[in-house]
């Protein structure tokens, strides 16, 4: 694994709408800025929904397929309760492209929770939370630099997402990688070598939500031991 990898997903929000309650709603279920010890009932929710997919990929290609009657050009229309819409770069294509993708994906091993990395990603939210800025950095420091200063090794993967009102908007906008050509973030969530994630998730001054995933062979982020040459013996 290299170490501190990471990507970005930003998604443009261009519509505001009248219903306001479930936003609220959303953002006192977030906590104050991801900070909680334990994970929030959203932050559970997020990894919940990452082993879903995790588990079968191919299967998960047919909750994508939802997605297709939502477009009106290049406008995600918000489902009943939400908030927003929003205005995606390549519209239905990117669905349909990620679709073609899973529809032959292994499953893959589930996540483990880690206390560690998800202080290390709470430590950017909260940063971010005030600031209002995007990107990996907290203060000049990747993930990687983050994790660190939790007493814990580089050997980390980091996502991020901004606008997203639900766990599975979260993973899925991830999983489609709209205005990404290398589909870095779907990529990262598909590593097969990860075992262990931390979540946290809370408020943004400019896109309301944020949630950053930091990913892991280990649950601290060190380097995984290496593995043990098998020795063949002559009988």
């Amino acid at each position: 694994m290299v170490a501190a990898n990471s990507a970005l997903a930003f998604i443009a929000v261009t519509m505001m709408k009248s219903t306001r309650w479930a936003a609220a709603a959303l953002l006192l279920a977030l906590g104050a800025a991801g900070a909680a010890a334990a994970p929030t009932r959203f932050e559970a929710g997020v990894l919940a929904e990452l082993n879903r997919f995790r588990g079968d990929p191919a299967a998960y290609a047919a909750v994508l397929r939802a997605y297709r009657p939502r477009f009106e050009g290049k406008r995600l229309i918000a489902e009943e309760g939400d908030e927003i819409d929003i205005l995606t770069n390549e519209g239905v294509a990117a669905v349909d492209e990620a679709i073609r993708d899973l529809r032959y994906r292994k499953p893959l091993p589930r996540l483990a929770q880690s206390d560690l990395l998800a202080r290390a990603a709470a430590d950017h939210v909260a940063d971010q939370s005030r600031s209002g800025a995007v990107g990996h950095d907290t203060k000049g420091r990747g993930p990687g630099e983050r994790m660190k200063s939790r007493g814990g090794g580089p050997y980390v993967n980091e996502v991020i997402t901004y606008g997203h009102h639900s766990p599975a908007g979260v993973i899925q906008q991830l999983l489609i990688d709209d205005g990404v050509p290398d589909r870095g973030h779907r990529h990262s969530l598909l590593r097969p070598g990860h075992r262990y994630a931390g979540v946290a998730c809370g408020r943004h001054p400019v896109h309301r939500t944020m949630c950053v995933i930091l990913m892991s062979q280990t649950p601290d982020g060190s380097p995984p031991p290496p593995k043990r040459a098998t020795v063949k013996r002559d009988r």
